[in-house]
């Protein structure tokens, strides 16, 4: 049964989440980097915004209406290990006009499916390596 607690830090979660609960967040970006450690194997547009959660988890880590719940401990803790997993398969050097960005925007993959692989490669002068499914 949920504690009183708990669903208060639910409810302010998804408040300042627009509508999204914390296993949301934090199961989506797990999932996002199982598959760039698998080798991202869709496009460039869909690559960004599929990243866009970690923005809007950021958003949510530093949002003080949230800083008081103890309940945002498991949160940082899953959201910290899926950080350290994707910061392991990151290419070594910032893409092309990005250093500024924050360091889940400024990094692509180091591998990539071939798809994924093409685009960075035309679109920003980059090359990963493919890694075929």
């Amino acid at each position: 049964m949920t504690t009183p607690n708990d669903r208060e830090f639910v409810e302010r979660f998804a408040e300042v989440a627009g509508g999204r609960r914390p296993t949301g967040y934090v199961e989506g970006w797990e999932q996002f980097v199982e598959f760039c450690e698998a080798g991202y194997h869709d496009n460039l547009d869909e690559y960004w915004f599929d990243l866009s959660v970690r923005d809007a988890i950021e958003r949510v880590l530093t949002d003080e209406r949230l800083s008081g719940f103890p309940q945002m401990g498991w949160v940082r803790e899953r959201i910290e290990a899926a950080d350290e997993r994707f910061r392991a398969v990151l290419s070594a050097r910032p893409m092309p006009g990005r250093s500024e960005q924050p360091w889940w925007q400024a990094y692509v993959p180091a591998w990539a499916g071939p798809e994924f692989a093409a685009e960075l490669r035309g679109t920003y002068g980059v090359h990963v390596e493919v890694r075929e499914d």
